[in-house]
């Protein structure tokens, strides 16, 4: 290859990056969407599968090892029915038995703890 033809080459390759430049994506509209997070503080030796309760169906949030603090972020469909009362569910792991709180007013935003005692 001659130099004529690598500054050719040079020169339609600089030309090419203009349109192989990663343009972000339009920002939507408005405030972005409000995060609502369960903190469960479990002080049991046993790990705690965690569930969202609310009109009678559960959802799993997730597994709260044993003498940790973990942190949940709700479901989307709870965010898109807005605010409304819930009851959180700890099931022991590899043990019998439930432990339920009593029902919550929750809002999207806020952050709701719980602690499981030993």
């Amino acid at each position: 290859m001659g130099y004529r033809s690598f500054l050719a080459a040079c020169a339609l390759f600089a030309a090419a990056l203009p349109a192989c430049s990663n343009n972000p994506e339009p920002k939507p509209e408005g405030p972005p969407p409000k995060t609502t997070m369960l903190r469960v503080e479990n002080r049991n030796f046993y790990d705690m599968t965690i569930f969202l309760v609310r009109y009678g169906s559960r959802t799993r949030l997730g597994l709260a090892p044993g003498n940790t603090t973990s942190n949940f972020e709700f479901p989307s469909q709870f965010l898109e029915s807005g605010s409304g009362t819930v009851r959180f569910e700890a099931a022991p792991v590899g043990s019998a038995g439930r432990a339920f709180t009593q029902e919550l007013s929750v809002q999207p935003g806020d952050l709701v703890s719980v602690t499981i005692q030993p």
